[in-house]
């Protein structure tokens, strides 16, 4: 079973350096991501290739602990993001764009695969009987999360 994909965006009235400020701080991915709790920096620096951290984030029906790690990164406009989830690998792709000539929005695609293929035959059998229940969920986690790292790269964003 290759796997399923979730792409959602939006256009962010912030400066893509704050969106990829918000996307990118994990120390602080807990208090800014409804979906996202116990979450922490595992490899101290900037975030880039092999960059890691941990957190609980609720996707594709997985609810443990997961460790995150960067695998491909060109600051600031694209990050992917992988994580290794049971039998199955998940990986998120962030893509900024400037969505005007002042740069003072962003538009912010979100690409979510998940890849199955190493899932036992029982559990290919239950994804086909409960696997939309999971996907739905998933795609909701995932507006939720663009919702939020708007609010708070508009928050980052305003001049104190």
């Amino acid at each position: 079973m290759a796997g399923h994909i979730i792409y959602t965006h939006s256009t962010i009235p912030a400066p893509p350096e704050a969106v990829w400020d918000v996307i990118t701080d994990v120390t602080h991915a807990g208090e800014v991501f409804r979906s996202v709790s116990d979450a922490g920096d595992m490899s101290p620096g900037d975030f880039a290739v092999g960059s890691a951290w941990h957190e609980r984030h609720d996707v594709f029906g997985h609810h443990d602990m997961e460790e995150m790690h960067v695998v491909e990164c060109e600051q600031p406009r694209r990050a992917v993001v992988e994580a290794k989830a049971g039998a199955d690998t998940i990986r998120t792709s962030y893509r900024l764009t400037p969505a005007d000539e002042r740069h003072a929005s962003t538009r912010l695609a979100m690409t979510t695969f998940i890849e199955m293929k190493d899932r036992s035959t029982m559990s290919r059998a239950m994804w086909k009987v409960f696997g939309n229940l999971s996907f739905g969920h998933t795609r909701k986690v995932l507006e939720h999360d663009l919702e939020d790292i708007e609010a708070e790269a508009v928050r980052r964003s305003v001049p104190a």
